[in-house]
C-alpha cells in the first residue's frame, strides 16, 4: 500500500508554562528564599529558587496557595486551595445525591485516565472517560494534602466522558507541590435521578512543565485534506488543534536533532520518494541540502544537528552501507571504527550528549539484536561497538536513549519492517547500557505488576510501538512519547479504523529506577492530536535555543544556558553569572545545582524526587 511506503511529519510543540508558588512544598533546598513554581528561576517549578546567590536556607514556612487557585475563583486557608466549580449549573439538590454516592450502576468504572497515572503540567485537561449509562449530571472531587477541588459538570449525551475547565485544571495541577502527595479522584454520575459511584483513582503530578517539540508523521488529517493529507503541524501548549507547516507527501520519514534545530527526512514525491532533505527548523523549516538518494531518511541526527548516521533497510530501499553525512553538504564523513564495520544500521539514534551511537545490528540477524557504540565528534570516531540487547521471537527498532545516556529505550514488534500497524504487535522495553539488563515497561504498555495481567481492555495491550525520549527530565521523571492502537476511553476503539489510526502517547519513566526494574507509569494520551488521523513515530526535541537578551522561562531555553531577571525584572537569556545554577540551567556535575538535591543530567540541574 501507498501509505506503508510513504510517511509525513508532524510537529507538537509542548512548551513551558509559567508557574507561581503553591502551597505544601516539601522539597528543600540549601540555598535561597525566593519563592517559584513554575519553570524559571524566580517563577520556578522549585520553590525558594534564587538567581544563584544564597540567601540562606528553607525557612520551613508554607507558603501561600498559587495564584491560579484564585484564577480558577478558589480560596486559600492555611495552605490549602479549595475549589468549588459548578461549570454544569448543577441544582444544589442534586449537588447533594451526588456527594452521597450511590450504587445504580454496576457497569460504573474508570475508562480513561488510568490509575497510577503520572501528570505533567503545561498539557490540556486530560477526557475522564467511563464504562456504563451515560449520566445528566457528575461529580468530581480531587483532593491532596493542598487541594480540595469539587467539581460539579454536565456532561453531552451518550458515553460518559468529561474534561475539567482549562482554569480548574491548571489551579490542580499547579497546587501539588510533591511527586509523594497523591491526588485522590474520585467521580460520581447521576443519571434519571439515580446515582452511581464514586470511583476513585490515585493520580501523581509531576513537579515541572512539559517542553520541546515532538515531530511524527500523520496520515488522513482533516485539516490538511484532500491527497494532501499528510504533512508537517504544529501545536502550540494548550491549543486543541495542530497548525500545519509543511504539508505534501515529500516530508516524510524524518527524524530531528535533540536541540530542535535540524530536521532531517524523505523529500520525494508521490511518485519519486528516494530522495531525502535536511531542513532548518530555526528558520521555518528551510531546505538546507536536497540529496538525490536516501541518506537521510530516518537518519540518526546528532544533538546539534551537524551531522547524520543514515539507516538501513526500513523505508530507505539503501540495502547499505550505513554512512556518515554532513547535515548541510551531504558529503560523506570517513568515520573510523565504523566504516567497513558495520554495513546495516537500522534506525540509529544519537544519546544526548553525543557521545553514544544506538543501533539494529541488522549485518548480525536481520534486526533482533540492539547494539550502542561509543563515539568521538572531534576525530569521527565509533569504538566499543557492543550489542546490549537480543530477541530472537521479535523485530527490535527505534532505540532512543534517556537523557543521562544509562538507558536506552525501544520496541521489540513482530514486524520485520519495524512497522506500527498492518497488525503488528509490540510492546516497549528499556537495557541499562552498562549491564545490558532487559525489561518491558509493563505500566506503559498496559500490564498490572510484573506483566502477568493488564490494566486495559483485553484486546489493548501488546499494541505499543516507536518511543522516543525528551533528551531533558523534567519534574522528576524522565518522558517517553510512543505510538500506540489501543483504545482511548470510550472515544476510540482498539485498531482504530482497521488498524490504521495510531495515537500518540506520553508516559513518565522513574529517573533512577535499578536496571532491571520497571520505571514506567501509566502513559497518557497526547490531547490536542487530530482524533481521526493515524499518528506516530513521534521524535520528542528541544526547542531552538535563545541568545543572550532574549526573553525566556528557563535556562534551558538560552544558548548559554541561563535565565535570570534584567535589572527591569524580566526574565533574559544572559551569559555565566557565576554562583550556582538552578532547575534547567547549565551544569558540569550536581555539586553546581542551587539545589543540593539536583542531579546534573545532561548538561542541566535536574530535580531529583526525594
Amino acid at each position: 500500500m501507498l501509505r506503508k511506503q510513504l510517511g509525513v511529519g508532524l510537529v507538537l510543540v509542548l512548551g513551558a508554562v509559567a508557574i507561581t508558588p503553591a502551597c505544601g512544598s516539601n522539597r528543600s533546598f540549601g540555598n535561597g528564599t525566593d519563592g517559584g513554581g513554575g519553570d524559571s528561576p524566580f517563577a520556578s517549578d522549585s520553590p525558594n529558587f534564587t538567581d544563584g546567590n544564597p540567601q540562606g536556607g528553607d525557612t520551613g514556612v508554607k507558603p501561600d496557595c498559587d495564584s491560579s487557585c484564585l484564577t480558577a475563583g478558589g480560596t486559600c486557608n492555611a495552605g490549602v486551595c479549595t475549589i468549588v466549580d459548578n461549570a454544569g449549573n448543577v441544582p444544589s439538590g442534586t449537588q447533594t445525591q451526588l456527594q452521597g454516592g450511590g450504587t445504580a450502576d454496576a457497569q460504573f468504572k474508570w475508562l480513561y485516565p488510568y490509575d497510577k497515572t503520572v501528570f505533567a503540567r503545561g498539557l490540556l485537561s486530560p477526557t475522564m472517560q467511563f464504562d456504563g449509562s451515560s449520566a445528566n449530571f457528575v461529580y468530581v472531587h480531587i483532593s491532596c494534602s493542598t487541594l480540595d477541588y469539587k467539581g460539579f459538570y454536565a456532561p453531552a449525551s451518550g458515553p460518559l466522558r468529561f474534561a475539567l475547565k482549562a482554569a480548574s485544571w491548571t489551579a490542580i495541577a499547579e497546587a501539588v507541590q510533591s511527586t509523594k502527595d497523591t491526588l485522590h479522584v474520585e467521580v460520581s454520575k447521576i443519571f434519571n435521578n439515580a446515582v452511581s459511584g464514586p470511583a476513585s483513582e490515585d493520580w501523581t503530578m509531576a513537579q515541572g512543565s512539559l517542553r520541546g517539540t515532538i515531530y511524527y508523521e500523520t496520515y488522513g488529517s482533516q485539516i490538511l485534506g484532500g491527497i494532501n493529507s499528510v504533512g508537517i503541524m504544529k501545536i502550540q501548549p494548550g491549543a486543541t488543534a495542530p497548525t500545519p507547516v509543511k504539508s505534501g507527501c515529500g516530508n516524510v520519514c524524518h527524524t530531528a536533532s535533540a536541540d530542535g534545530s535540524t530536521l532531517v527526512a524523505n523529500s520525494g514525491s508521490l511518485f519519486n520518494y528516494l530522495v531525502s532533505s535536511s531542513y532548518d527548523l530555526k528558520n521555518n523549516a528551510t531546505v538546507v541540502f536536497n540529496a538525490p538518494n536516501e541518506i537521510f531518511t530516518y537518519g540518526g541526527v546528532y544533538p546539534d544537528g551537524s551531522i547524520s548516521m543514515s539507516a538501513t533497510t526500513y523505508r530507505t530501499w539503501l540495502g547499505g552501507p550505513s554512512r556518515l553525512y554532513d547535515v548541510k553538504t551531504g558529503a560523506n564523513i570517513p568515520a573510523p571504527g565504523w566504516d567497513g564495520v558495520i554495513t546495516k544500521g537500522g534506525t540509529t539514534a544519537f544519546s544526548p550528549d553525543g557521545k553514544k551511537l544506538a543501533f539494529i545490528h541488522e549485518d548480525k540477524d536481520s534486526g533482533h539484536t540492539l547494539a550502542v557504540a561509543d563515539f568521538s565528534l572531534s576525530n569521527k570516531t565509533f569504538s566499543n561497538i557492543t550489542d546490549v540487547a537480543t530477541d530472537p521471537s521479535t523485530y527490535l527498532a527505534w532505540p532512543a536513549f534517556t537523557p543521562d545516556t544509562k538507558t536506552i529505550v525501544y520496541h521489540g514488534g513482530s514486524n520485520a519492517q519495524f512497522e506500527t500497524d498492518s497488525n503488528a504487535t509490540g510492546d516497549v522495553f528499556a537495557v541499562d547500557v552498562s549491564s545490558h539488563t532487559v525489561v518491558r515497561l509493563h505500566a506503559l504498555d498496559g500490564y498490572l505488576g510484573n506483566g502477568s495481567q493488564n490494566y486495559l481492555p483485553a484486546s489493548d495491550p501488546n499494541l505499543s510501538f516507536a518511543p522516543t525520549v525528551l533528551p531533558e527530565a523534567v519534574g522528576g521523571y524522565f518522558w517517553v512519547i510512543f505510538t500506540s492502537h489501543r483504545s482511548w476511553g470510550n472515544t476510540l476503539p482498539s485498531k482504530d479504523n482497521g488498524d490504521q489510526n495510531g495515537k500518540l502517547w506520553v508516559a513518565a519513566l522513574d529517573l533512577n529506577a535499578p536496571p532491571g526494574t520497571d520505571g514506567s507509569h501509566p502513559a497518557v494520551f497526547l490531547e490536542g492530536q487530530e482524533n481521526g488521523a493515524d499518528n506516530l513515530r513521534g521524535f520528542w526535541v528541544l526547542d531552538p535555543c535563545k541568545g543572550d537578551g532574549a526573553d525566556c522561562q528557563s535556562g534551558d531555553e538560552c544558548c548559554d544556558g541561563f535565565c535570570r531577571k534584567d535589572d527591569a525584572g524580566t526574565l533574559r537569556c544572559v551569559p555565566p553569572p557565576g554562583g550556582c545554577s538552578n532547575e534547567y540551567e547549565k551544569c558540569t556535575t550536581g555539586a553546581d545545582c542551587c539545589n543540593p538535591s539536583d542531579q546534573c543530567i545532561n548538561g542541566k540541574c535536574a530535580y531529583v524526587p526525594n
